[in-house]
C-alpha cells in the first residue's frame, strides 16, 4: 500500500459533539473546582466590602415647565436663527444640577468630604457586620458623641486626605495637629480658618460638647477630588423621572428631576441628596431674582426723580394762579399738553428699552462671560428669549465636555462654534433694535420739539400757565405709567422667585444597594465554571492528540480496525504493579474478546500466527495491550507465547514477576536456547520469553538473522506468538522485525497519541507490506454506545456483509 495522505486530512477538524461531552464528563473538576473557588472568594470579598447604601430624593421644576423653547412658528422669516433655539431646557436644568460648582458646594454643605472619628476608632462597617448585626440602618446611626465637619478644604494638597488629630484643649476649643505641628486653632460650631484649611466643627449632637483633652482624627478630601471620584464610579444620578402621556398616547416631558447619591454611609448620603437640592433651589432663585431686582432699582431711581419734579411743578402752577388770577388753559393749549404727556411717556417707555438692550450689549462684550438668561426680560422679545434660553443649554453642555475631553476635541469645538454662533445672532438683534430704538427716540424728540413750539403762539399771559400746566400734567403722566412699571417690575420680580420645590425629601433605603451577595456570588461562580469549562475544552482543543474514535476513522479509512477499547477500565500501566487481567464482566473485558475473536476472523484457523504490536510513543497502552491479548488467547484454549521484543526498555518480568535472565537477548547472542528463556506463566497459561539484560546494540542483535530462526522455530509449538515491540519511528527495530511477523498491529490511544507521530508510524508500518490492523485505545462510551468490532459503520454498528467480504479480501492480498 502507497504512503498515507497528511495529517491534516479533509474533515479532520471536523465538529463532534460527542468527544467534547466526553472530554467535559472526564474533566467535570476544573468547572466544578474553579466554580467553587470563585464561588468563595466572591463570598468572602462581598463579606468583607462596605455595603453601599441608595439615598434618593425629587424635585419639580416649574420653572423648566413654564420656560418652554419657542416654536418654529415665532421663527419664520428668520432662517439665521432656525434651530439656534430649539433643545430641551430640562436638559439645561439637569446639567445645573450636576454641574461641577452645584455639586461642589453640596460636598462642602454637607460634609461628605471629611470624616471625624474618635482616636482610636475609624469608624466602617462591612457587609458581614451589617448582616450578624441585625441589617438594620441603626448600625450606622452616629454616636451621641459624633462630631461633623463642614465646609471643610485643605489649601495645603500635601494634606488632603491625610489622617489629622483634634485636640479638645478645654471646653469647646480645639487644636487639629498633624505630626505635632498645629494647623488651625478654633471653637466647636464656629468657622474656623488657617493657613492651612479651613472648617465647621459641629457636635452631632446640639447640647454635646468633648471633654478636655478629648482627641478625635479627621480625614478631608478636596471637594474636587470628591467630585471627580463621585461621577467616574457613577455614584450620584441625576436624571429625568418617568414621562406623562396624553390622551392621544403621545409622549410628554415630565419636569421631575430625581437625584440620587450611593455612599457607604447611608445618613451622609441622605445628608448629601438632600444639601444638593437645596442648593439648587438657593441659587437658581438667587439667578432668577437679579435681573428684575436691578430694574426693579431702576425704575424706583426714575420715579424718585420724577416724583420730586412733580411736586415742584404743581407748586410753582399754584402759585402762579393764586398770583395772577389766571385759572384756566384754552381747549387747543390743553389738547397740545395731552399730546406732549404722551409722548414723554413713549420716550420714557423707550429709554427703559434702551436701558435693557445695553445691558444685554456689556454682557456680550465680556467673551468669556455666561449670559443670564433674565436679562433679556426687559426686552420682551421672543427671539431674543428663546437665543438665551439655547444660549443657556449650550453653555452647561460646553461645561460637561470640559470636564472629559481637552479644548482641541472635536465635541468641544463645535459646542464653542454654537456658543459663538447664538452670542453672534444675540448681538445682531440687539444692534438692530438698539439702532430702532434710538431712531425712535430721536422722533419722539422731534414730535415733542414741534408741540413746544405750537405752544409758543399763544400770548405771553397764557404761555406761562401752559407752560406750568404742561410741566404738571406731563410729570403726572410720566410719574403714573413709571409707577406702572415699577408695579409691573414688582410682580415680575416676585414671579422670578422660583417656582421650583423639593417633591420628595431624600430617603435611604435600609437594604443596601452593593454589593448584591447573591448576584456576585452566582456570577462569579458562573464565570469560575466557565472558565474550567474554557480550560478543559482549550486543552480538547490544543491537545496534539487524536480527539475521538471517529476522527481516527476518518483520517485512516483504509486501515482495518480490529479492535475499540474503553478508557474507563484501561487497567494500570504493567511496569508498576503486577499484571492483571481486567474482569471479564466489565466493558473492557468484552472488548478484548471481542478483539480477540476478530483476530480469529482475519487469521483463519492456521497454526504459528505471528502477531507485533507496535505504537507510536510510549505510553500509548501498546504493553499493557499484548499482555492481555496473549492472556486472552491462552484463556480460548491456545497455545500462546508472549515474546519481550523490547530490548530497550522490556518489563513483562516485572509484569509477571519472572526472572529477566535468560531472555531474547540472550538467546539472540547464542548465550542461551529459547527452551532455556522459556518462562511458563501457570494462572494465565501462556509462555513467556523476557527481552532479558538490555543489550549495548539492540539492533545488532535483531538483525543479525537469529531472530527469523527463532521465529521459525517457535512457529511450531504455538498457535500464536504475541511480540511487543518498542515504539515505531522513534526506535527504528520495527524495520528488522516487521518483515518477520504475520500481521502488524498498530495501537493509537485517544487523547494521547499525537497526530503527526502517528502518521509518521504509519507511514513506516505500511512500507512494511505486512497486513496490518488498528487497535484503538482509550475511547469514550456515550450512552447507549454498542461495542463493535472489526470493520465498524459510523456510529459504531456492525459493519454490513459486504463491508466485512471487502476487509477479508483485502487481508488475503495483503498475504
Amino acid at each position: 500500500m502507497g504512503m498515507i495522505g497528511s495529517g491534516d486530512s479533509e474533515g479532520g477538524d471536523e465538529f463532534q459533539l460527542g468527544p467534547i461531552i466526553q472530554t467535559i464528563r472526564a474533566g467535570w473538576k476544573w468547572p466544578v473546582l474553579l466554580g467553587g473557588v470563585a464561588a468563595l472568594l466572591a463570598l468572602i470579598m462581598v463579606l468583607i466590602t462596605s455595603p453601599k447604601f441608595e439615598a434618593g430624593g425629587s424635585l419639580y421644576l416649574a420653572s423648566a415647565e413654564k420656560n418652554q423653547p419657542l416654536s418654529s412658528d415665532a421663527l419664520s422669516g428668520i432662517s439665521l436663527l432656525t434651530g439656534l433655539v430649539q433643545g430641551s431646557n430640562m436638559d439645561t436644568q439637569i446639567e445645573i444640577i450636576r454641574s461641577r460648582d452645584m455639586v461642589q458646594r453640596a460636598i462642602l454643605a454637607s460634609g461628605i468630604n471629611a470624616q471625624v472619628w474618635n482616636a482610636g476608632h475609624r469608624p466602617g462597617l462591612s457587609y458581614a457586620g451589617w448582616v450578624f448585626g441585625g441589617r438594620e440602618l441603626s448600625l450606622y446611626a452616629p454616636p451621641p458623641h459624633a462630631l461633623r465637619a463642614l465646609y471643610a478644604e485643605v489649601t495645603n494638597a500635601s494634606l488632603a486626605g491625610q489622617v489629622l488629630t483634634i485636640r479638645f484643649a478645654q471646653a469647646d476649643k480645639y487644636q487639629i495637629l498633624h505630626h505635632g505641628k498645629v494647623l488651625l486653632t478654633g471653637l466647636l460650631g464656629q468657622p474656623a480658618v488657617g493657613p492651612d484649611l479651613r472648617l465647621t466643627l459641629d457636635p452631632v449632637q446640639p447640647q454635646y460638647v468633648p471633654a478636655a483633652h478629648a482627641e478625635y482624627q479627621i480625614r478631608i478630601n478636596s471637594p474636587l477630588a470628591s467630585y471627580d471620584a463621585m461621577m467616574s464610579s457613577g455614584a450620584l444620578s441625576v436624571s429625568q423621572v418617568g414621562g406623562l402621556a396624553d390622551a392621544a398616547g403621545a409622549g410628554r416631558t415630565s419636569y421631575l428631576v430625581g437625584i440620587h447619591y450611593q455612599s457607604a454611609d447611608p445618613y451622609a448620603a441622605r445628608r448629601f441628596v438632600q444639601t444638593l437640592m437645596q442648593t439648587y433651589l438657593t441659587e437658581t432663585g438667587s439667578w432668577s431674582t437679579d435681573q428684575a431686582g436691578a430694574t426693579y432699582d431702576y425704575l424706583s431711581g426714575q420715579l424718585k426723580k420724577i416724583r420730586t419734579a412733580l411736586s415742584a411743578a404743581d407748586t410753582r402752577l399754584a402759585n402762579f394762579q393764586s398770583k395772577s388770577g389766571v385759572i384756566s388753559v384754552p381747549e387747543a393749549a390743553k389738547e397740545l399738553i395731552q399730546q406732549l404727556a404722551t409722548y414723554e411717556t413713549q420716550r420714557s417707555q423707550t429709554k427703559i428699552t434702551l436701558y435693557g438692550l445695553q445691558q444685554i450689549q456689556k454682557a456680550l462684550a465680556q467673551p468669556d462671560s455666561k449670559l443670564n438668561p433674565y436679562l433679556f426680560s426687559n426686552v420682551q422679545d421672543p427671539v431674543l428669549n428663546g437665543l438665551s434660553t439655547r444660549l443657556a443649554e449650550a453653555q452647561t453642555k460646553l461645561d460637561s465636555l470640559q470636564k472629559l475631553y481637552t479644548s482641541a476635541a472635536p465635541q468641544v469645538v463645535q459646542v464653542k462654534s454654537e456658543i459663538a454662533s447664538i452670542r453672534s445672532a444675540i448681538g445682531n438683534l440687539v444692534n438692530n433694535q438698539e439702532r430702532i430704538a434710538n431712531q425712535q427716540l430721536q422722533s419722539i424728540d422731534s414730535i415733542i420739539g414741534q408741540t413746544r413750539a405750537q405752544m409758543g403762539s399763544y400770548p405771553r399771559s397764557e404761555l406761562e400757565i401752559i407752560s406750568l400746566t404742561r410741566s404738571t400734567e406731563v410729570l403726572g403722566k410720566l410719574y403714573m405709567f413709571l409707577l406702572q412699571k415699577q408695579e409691573e417690575a414688582a410682580v415680575n420680580k416676585a414671579s422670578t422667585l422660583t417656582k421650583n420645590r423639593v417633591l420628595d425629601t431624600a430617603l435611604v433605603r435600609d437594604k443596601p444597594v452593593a454589593p448584591d451577595a447573591k448576584r456576585e456570588i452566582l456570577l462569579d461562580g458562573l464565570l469560575g465554571v466557565l472558565l474550567g469549562l474554557g480550560i478543559v475544552l482549550g486543552r480538547y482543543w490544543l491537545h496534539p492528540g487524536f480527539r475521538s474514535e471517529e476522527e481516527v476513522r476518518r483520517r485512516y479509512p483504509f486501515l482495518p480496525v480490529y479492535g475499540l477499547l474503553p478508557a474507563e477500565q484501561i487497567p494500570p500501566k504493567t511496569q508498576a504493579t503486577s499484571f492483571k487481567m481486567p474482569d471479564p464482566r466489565s466493558s473492557y473485558g468484552e472488548a478484548l474478546r471481542l478483539l480477540r475473536g476478530n483476530l480469529y476472523l482475519a487469521a483463519g484457523e492456521g497454526r504459528g500466527q505471528v502477531l507485533a504490536l507496535s505504537s507510536a510513543i510510549p505510553g500509548d497502552g501498546k504493553s499493557t495491550l499484548a499482555f492481555q491479548l496473549a492472556v486472552a488467547l491462552a484463556q480460548d484454549g491456545k497455545k500462546v507465547l508472549l515474546l519481550d521484543a523490547d530490548l530497550r526498555k522490556p518489563h513483562a518480568h516485572l509484569a509477571f514477576r519472572v526472572a529477566q535472565e535468560p531472555g531474547l537477548a540472550a538467546v539472540l547472542a547464542g548465550r542461551s536456547s529459547w527452551e532455556e528463556a522459556l518462562h511458563h506463566i501457570e494462572d494465565t497459561g501462556i509462555d513467556l520469553i523476557t527481552a532479558g539484560n538490555t543489550p549495548p546494540n539492540p539492533s545488532e542483535h535483531l538483525g543479525s538473522g537469529k531472530l527469523a530462526e527463532l521465529l521459525v522455530a517457535l512457529r511450531s509449538h504455538y498457535d500464536y506468538i504475541v511480540m511487543d515491540t518498542p515504539p515505531f519511528p522513534m526506535v527504528g527495530d520495527m524495520l528488522t522485525i516487521g518483515p518477520l511477523v504475520d500481521r502488524l498491529l498498530t495501537v493509537a490511544k485517544i487523547e494521547h497519541t499525537p497526530r503527526r507521530a502517528y502518521q509518521e508510524h504509519l507511514q513506516g508500518i505500511l512500507g512494511l507490506h505486512r497486513p496490518s490492523g488498528l487497535i484503538i485505545f482509550g475511547i469514550h462510551i456515550l450512552g447507549s454506545y454498542r461495542y463493535g468490532y472489526g470493520i465498524h459503520a459510523k456510529g459504531g454498528s456492525w459493519a454490513s456483509a459486504e463491508s466485512w467480504r471487502r476487509f477479508l479480501v483485502s487481508l488475503r492480498n495483503r498475504k
